[in-house]
């Protein structure tokens, strides 16, 4: 699968329409700041790549065999450590006292 991201950037000052192009002709240019216009680009790209498919994955839940497994012993570990709360409160707790010498 290839894809080809574009810029306005790197079209105006490189003559490159592919901003990964351009990004490696600025960097091999020693133009810096061009190259961070341009990896700007690049980035936003892909952050739009990665909300379409994270929106598509929330809209489209998929139900695997592996769920109802992992939720089960869940619910059973939770009233176990309720009854260790409830055994931990009705135990009163035994502090040791601390001596205190008077100051000569």
């Amino acid at each position: 699968m290839s894809f080809q991201i574009l810029s306005d950037i790197s079209k105006q000052y490189l003559l490159e329409e592919d901003a990964v192009k351009g990004f490696r002709a600025a960097v091999e240019n020693g133009q810096s700041r061009l190259a961070l216009q341009i990896l700007t680009d690049v980035i936003d790209a892909f952050m739009e790549i990665f909300v379409e498919a994270f929106e598509d994955s929330v809209d489209q839940p998929e139900s695997s065999p592996s769920e109802p497994e992992a939720a089960a012993p869940a619910k059973e570990v939770a009233p176990a450590a309720q009854d260790n709360a409830h055994e931990s409160e009705e135990k009163p707790k035994q502090t040791a006292k601390k001596e205190t010498k008077a100051a000569e």
